[in-house]
């Protein structure tokens, strides 16, 4: 089939209003801090005990058309460690387990996303606690939140990650005969549109 001088003008301007067209960007948001904490939970005998970072900061870089270009950022208080059980507290904050006055923060930064549904991925990451910074792999789910609080809170969405982390490799290992090694972990945020 020949091309007509008036199709090749037309193709040739279609490329360049693609080429000169602005690329599709990733999303920024940030954490809501009134919305965001970080939940553990732990075997000790029998029992599995509970507790919470309620100080936690963040931002995400989510791309819905690349999902695997997303990228997350966390920053945990370590300070702000709850149980309900002062004493268990400080023991926490302490130099044994999370020794919060030497290592204030506890930190999340991805390196890969891999999708696995429309509204989840497995990211891979480093974290550091205690200073010491190792491979994990949270699964997460970004979603509309559904807090009524936020009604007004346009673009704003629920991002919950869970995973699992040793605490010995972290250097807290004290009381191994009462306290299971395996610590479960979640992250459950409001991300809110950064502007």
């Amino acid at each position: 089939m020949k091309t007509t001088p008036n199709a090749m003008l037309s193709i040739a301007m279609l490329a360049s209003a693609i080429a000169l067209a602005p690329a599709v960007q990733a999303e920024s948001y940030v954490f809501n801090s009134r919305k965001s904490e970080v939940r553990f939970t732990y075997a000790m005998g029998v029992l599995t005990q509970r507790g919470r970072f309620s100080q936690v900061e963040g931002d995400l870089q989510f791309d819905e058309r690349a999902p695997e270009k997303s990228r997350v950022f966390a920053k945990i208080a370590t300070a702000s460690i709850e149980t309900g059980q002062p004493i268990v507290d400080d023991e926490l904050k302490g130099a044994n387990f999370f020794n919060a006055k030497a290592s204030p923060t506890v930190t999340f930064r991805s390196q890969s996303v891999k999708p696995i549904a429309p509204d989840a991925a497995l990211i891979t990451g480093d974290i550091t606690v205690n200073g010491i910074t190792k491979p994990v792999t949270l699964d997460v789910k970004v979603t509309a939140h559904e807090d009524p609080a936020l009604k007004y809170s346009k673009g704003s969405k629920k991002f919950v990650g869970t995973t699992k982390i040793s605490r010995s490799a972290f250097k807290m290992d004290s009381y191994p005969d009462m306290v299971g090694d395996e610590i479960a972990i979640e992250i459950d945020a409001i991300v809110r549109p950064k502007r």
